[in-house]
Order: structure tokens, then C-alpha cells, then sequence
């Protein structure tokens, strides 16, 4: 079952995240910022297909909010109405895609798209907050929206907010059931934003 999960990962993840970038990389000349957006989704397939093993949830909810919490969040579009200057969307961008990349790095080959308890990372990034990569997403999904809004963009980012948090969610009953990962927990309290939630 393990490995029917990476391989559905692989099969899902890799063609979504090139379509993305053929649709965004057209778009860097105007916007050179979103050349971080783009070595995110990069980072990820390439951290997807040196994954490691591990002990994934096979329980079907768990793998479909995080497969819709990847995949609707590939479907953005660069076209619509720019609500911000760039020197804003840059900003988030910049900040969202460095939280992001930098969580992808710590969790080097634990990476992946299912829950799953891979070995719990308490270094970088994760020392701050318990899911770092959702809280960089959304940051950089925020710039990308002010530099194109739509109500398709809105809409798909909606969609994938909710996913996130509730991925993280699922995420958390299947990796409590390692006492390391409880003990994580209990002091790295906060789960997306800094004293916050």
C-alpha cells in the first residue's frame, strides 16, 4: 500500500506542479519575484521523487484532503486584477515562499503530499510552528492573489486554506500516535501562526 501511495503521490504532484510552471514562468519577466513560487513547486517534485520510506496513513479522508490540498492550489491562473503594488506581493511572496522552501529542506526526503511519519524535524523552521510549509503557502498564495486577482484564484486559494488546515489536522492524529511526535508538540505549540493558532 506504501508504495502505491508514493507513486499515486509522484503521478499526481509532478504533472500538476509543470503545468503551473509553464503557465507562472511566462510571467517572471513582469513579476521576477514569482521565480521563488516557481523554485518551490521545483524543490517539492524533486524532494517527492528522493522521498524516503516511512509509514504513511492509509486511511482514505487523510489521503483526500491532502491530495485536493496540493492539487487545487496548482490550479491558480496568472491573469486578473492586481489589487497591491508589486513591492507588496513581492513582500509575501518573498517571505511566504522562503518559509516554505526552507520547511521543504528541513524535511529533505521526509517530504511528501500523504501524512505520513517519516521521522519527526524539530530543527529550522520547525522549531517556530508545527506546519511551517502551510503557513509559507499561504503567505505566498496572498501575493500571487494581489498581483492576480480573479474569482477563480480567490476561489481555488479558499479551497486550499481550508485543505491546509485541515490536512494539518489529520496530519497531527496520525503523527500523535508517536510519542516523539506528541512530545514535539507539546513544545512546539502552535501549529500555522506564532502565538496564535
Amino acid at each position: 500500500m506504501a508504495d502505491m501511495i508514493r507513486w499515486g503521490e509522484r503521478l499526481f504532484l509532478i504533472p500538476l506542479s509543470v503545468l503551473v510552471i509553464l503557465r507562472i514562468a511566462p510571467q517572471v519577466s513582469a513579476h521576477p519575484h514569482l521565480v521563488l513560487f516557481l523554485l518551490s513547486e521545483i524543490v517539492g517534485v524533486a524532494l517527492l521523487l528522493l522521498q524516503r520510506r516511512g509509514q504513511w496513513s492509509a486511511e482514505l479522508y487523510p489521503v483526500l484532503v491532502a491530495f485536493v490540498g496540493t492539487g487545487v492550489a496548482l490550479l491558480v491562473a496568472p491573469v486578473g486584477v492586481r489589487l497591491a503594488p508589486d513591492g507588496v506581493s513581492f513582500a509575501l511572496i518573498l517571505s511566504g515562499g522562503t518559509i516554505a522552501l526552507a520547511a521543504k529542506l528541513f524535511l529533505g526526503r521526509s517530504f511528501g503530499i500523504v501524512p505520513a511519519n517519516r521521522g519527526v524535524k524539530e530543527v529550522g523552521v520547525y522549531r517556530l510552528i508545527r506546519h511551517p510549509m502551510y503557513a509559507g503557502y499561504i503567505l505566498n498564495h496572498l501575493g500571487f492573489l494581489l498581483v492576480y486577482f480573479s474569482a477563480w484564484n480567490a476561489a481555488i486559494y479558499a479551497v486550499a486554506w481550508t485543505a491546509f488546515w485541515l490536512r494539518a489536522v489529520e496530519e497531527e492524529k496520525f503523527l500523535r500516535r508517536d510519542p516523539e511526535y506528541r512530545r514535539y508538540a507539546d513544545k512546539v505549540r502552535y501549529r500555522l501562526i506564532p502565538g496564535v493558532a
